[in-house]
């Protein structure tokens, strides 16, 4: 479906887009995982990367959305996208370093998968 032709199909909101709710999902389950993790909490530049990276992926489609032409609508979902692979590959970095483990990460890689595919959809 054309970019141009979301708002069309009567979507209204920026929430009602799936990739809009698994971008959020996403952001709450990074969220999650810092509280729970003391040592990935206090690492301060970690912190504000993966947080920055995690929020950035639905704040662009956000964005995006209040666009009028479907080239722009476009790339503020490529910068989605992109910001949600950075996201993923710090989640990994925090497996790396101990901060989490796989298990504990894949509800949040759940959602960064189902982000993807919604966003590949529009």
């Amino acid at each position: 479906m054309a970019c141009a032709a979301i708002r069309t199909m009567g979507v209204r909101h920026v929430e009602e887009l799936r990739a809009f709710q698994h971008a959020r999902a996403f952001k709450c389950e990074v969220y999650a995982l810092m509280r729970a993790s003391p040592d990935a909490n206090s690492d301060f530049k970690y912190r504000s990367q993966l947080f920055e990276s995690a929020a950035s992926a639905e704040m662009n489609i956000a964005e995006g959305w209040r666009r009028f032409g479907a080239g722009e609508i476009a790339q503020f979902l490529r910068f989605s996208r992109a910001s949600l692979e950075e996201a993923e590959h710090r989640l990994r970095d925090g497996v790396d370093r101990g901060y989490f483990t796989m298990e504990a990460c894949a509800p949040a890689f759940d959602q960064a998968r189902k982000c993807g595919a919604a966003t590949m959809a529009l």
